[in-house]
């Protein structure tokens, strides 16, 4: 059996709507309680509470304040879970001297929401087809919501846990499936060997020279975003103007990520389907989408162009399109080759001689001064990328594969040799 999750957009009545406001303050209010307990234990008396320690005085809270029974015993143990992590989260961080981040208390209006850890208090009805309804609770207080949204697993999979999120006034489900092997598995229309160069100018350039282009959901929006927040910067804080302007751009934030969203999903299934080998680098959005600000005594230099390049990077989202090619291509049986960046960089080498040709980003032509080699540079990085899953590839279309270890100079063979070699490779693919 595998896992798969589905999300579903969930429409509650105005007195159901109350009621998951209400759930979800109680869970806040117990996570903030068990929050401040580990932290006077500590303070007061060096002694650390575990998570069991908590779930063991849930019977007495709820025998104390009644309203916490409806919520259910597995919902409300996993939100004190949910604290026992980020206080794992916190100590792993401290043993790695990285920043810690102690746990915080959350205000109401900042608690996402609430979960149910197995299949218990909760049941989804009907997810087969383009709605579900969700019914949560038990006894009088159940409640049944009508919920939006399909997959591709069919009614044969089953619910496994569950999580309700509040998200600018709305309310989402987000449900983990155990799905049967055959049912995951994606049909494959094609068995192209691709290699596929992840940009900002064009979102993906393939080998063979075709591209998708780069919509740029968030630079065509800029312009209305930033007259909202201009609007919002000049009303009263905490006025009834300013939260409902705070509103109206948390919602076009959530446009612009459902587009991207959207399209990755098309974008990426499309890829796995028409191809029996995808080859790409092993991008590091993190590392590229640094800021160039530097420090007082070493200013940087183009900070705001770097800014708005950083922007785009972001925007583009290659680390989703990654995951989500991770997974699809392990469904249809596609290899999935993650070239390492540093020792093969494929935006400098060039696809027919395998020499180093220094470019800048301003560079978009890659001209080769030692075999007279001539292609578009994302083109090129894209050939380099699936000549170098060609010459790691044990078994190809079949699963996704381990990153390749770094290629050899070659420096044994002549120059004439190594580019007709690696002529006769690109030609051949």
């Amino acid at each position: 059996m595998q896992r798969r999750k589905v999300t579903f957009k969930l429409y509650p009545n105005a007195a159901q709507s109350a009621r998951l406001e209400a759930w979800t303050r109680l869970h806040c209010e117990l996570y903030n309680a068990a929050l401040e307990e580990r932290i006077d234990a500590w303070r007061k008396a060096k002694k650390s509470i575990s998570y069991y320690e908590q779930q063991n005085a849930l019977p007495a809270i709820k025998a104390d304040r009644p309203e916490f029974v409806e919520l259910g015993s597995h919902a409300l143990q996993q939100t004190l879970r949910r604290l026992d992590l980020a206080f794992a989260a916190f100590f792993r961080r401290v043993k790695a001297g990285q920043t810690p981040g102690f746990p915080r208390f959350k205000s109401a209006k900042r608690f996402s929401g609430f979960a149910y850890p197995d299949p218990a208090g909760w049941k989804l009805m009907g997810h087969g087809g383009r709605g579900a309804t969700l019914r949560i609770g038990s006894g009088q207080g159940a409640m049944s919501l009508r919920a939006r949204g399909q997959h591709r697993f069919g009614s044969e999979s089953k619910p496994n846990d569950l999580t309700l999120t509040r998200r600018n006034g709305q309310w989402f489900v987000s449900v983990t499936l155990r799905v049967p092997e055959e049912g995951c598995a994606r049909q494959r229309t094609g068995d192209a060997r691709r290699g596929v160069d992840f940009g900002v100018t064009d979102w993906a350039t393939f080998d063979d020279g075709q591209i998708i282009a780069n919509p740029r959901w968030l630079r065509e929006e800029l312009p209305k975003l930033a007259d909202l927040q201009r609007q919002r910067a000049r009303k009263r804080k905490g006025s009834v103007r300013h939260k409902r302007l705070g509103a109206n751009i948390a919602r076009l934030h959530d446009r612009i990520a459902n587009m991207r969203r959207d399209f990755l999903h098309q974008e990426t299934s499309r890829m796995v389907q028409q191809c029996a080998v995808l080859a790409t680098e092993e991008l590091a959005p993190k590392n590229m989408s640094r800021s160039a600000r530097g420090t007082e005594q070493e200013p940087g230099r183009l900070v705001r162009q770097k800014a708005g390049l950083n922007r785009e990077i972001l925007s583009a989202a290659f680390g989703m399109a990654h995951q989500m090619l991770a997974y699809k291509a392990e469904e249809a049986g596609t290899r999935l080759h993650l070239s390492d960046t540093r020792p093969l960089r494929p935006s400098q080498r060039c696809a027919a001689c395998w020499e180093i040709v220094p470019k800048t980003l301003a560079d978009r032509l890659h001209v080769c001064p030692h075999c007279g080699h001539v292609m578009p540079r994302d083109q090129n990085s894209a050939l380099v990328v699936l000549i170098d899953a060609y010459n790691t590839q044990d078994t190809p279309g079949t699963g996704v594969a381990a990153r390749p270890k770094p290629l050899p100079r070659q420096r044994s063979k002549s120059k004439s040799a190594t580019r007709e070699t690696h002529a006769i490779t690109a030609q051949a693919v």
